[in-house]
């Protein structure tokens, strides 16, 4: 009985062994599961931490490109911003050959007024004129900037001379809708715009500058004419009718 004794006793240690070493490893194994549920939901709360950063970082980065590119005073679009978007538009129209047009406007006698109503009152009237220009100008690719002090300027791409003048003259209507007194301008009693617009098929080498130069000349012309209206310069290049 001894020998049997013997084998029992091995057989049951074997076996002891066995159930312990197989507790052991679940044991593990559920550590391990443990810690990778725990390792998961701590990745998940770290990719949704950064996504999150991300977001908040693409945002702010947004609101501070939107600042640099806008007027301080009236919210559109600023000189700088527009001086980029012309050297763009014009160097793509120069590539496609197509049209860009482009607005030149002033407020008519802004600096009497300023001197008659004070700063406060000619601030609230260049926002109020510049939210009427933007108003009309609502079109993706085009922009309505802040050229300088009482100067507003429109870039109009991909916009014939017929375009660029309805569109300029419904801005006049808009401006002189506002009905802002202005009892000392030369042109009526109210609030008005002289603007000057150009529509061109750009050729190779043209520049921002003389796009601009070009507007300004027939701005000149709507003052020099009694302010409060649109010139258009004439179409470049000419459009020539077919033949008969």
């Amino acid at each position: 009985m001894p020998k049997f004794d013997g084998i029992d006793f091995k057989l049951e240690t074997t076996i002891g062994h066995s159930v312990g070493a197989l507790v052991s490893t679940v044991l593990e194994q559920q550590a391990r599961l443990a810690d990778q549920r725990i390792n998961q939901t701590l990745l998940t709360e770290l990719v949704e931490q950064f996504v999150q950063s991300e977001r908040k970082l693409a945002e702010a980065h947004a609101t501070v490109l939107a600042m640099s590119r806008s007027d301080g005073l009236t919210g559109i679009a600023n000189r700088r911003w527009f001086d980029e978007s012309l050297a763009t538009e014009l160097a793509r129209a120069i590539r496609s050959k197509t049209r860009i047009g482009l607005l030149l406007m002033d407020i008519d006698c802004f600096k009497l007024f300023n001197d008659n109503y004070g700063h406060s009152a000619g601030d609230d009237c260049l926002r109020a004129v510049a939210q009427a220009v933007q108003d009309i100008v609502k079109r993706p690719p085009d922009l309505t900037a802040r050229y300088g002090g009482e100067e507003l300027v429109c870039i109009l791409p991909d916009t014939d001379a017929e375009g660029v003048e309805r569109v300029g003259n419904a801005i006049l209507d808009a401006v002189r809708s506002l009905a802002i007194p202005h009892a000392f301008s030369k042109a009526i009693d109210i609030v008005t715009l002289s603007s000057g617009g150009v529509s061109i098929i750009p050729e190779e080498g043209m520049t921002p500058k003389q796009v601009i130069e070009a507007a300004d000349a027939m701005l000149y012309i709507s003052k020099e004419a009694g302010r409060n209206r649109l010139t258009m310069a004439p179409v470049y290049p000419p459009v020539i009718e077919a033949a008969p």
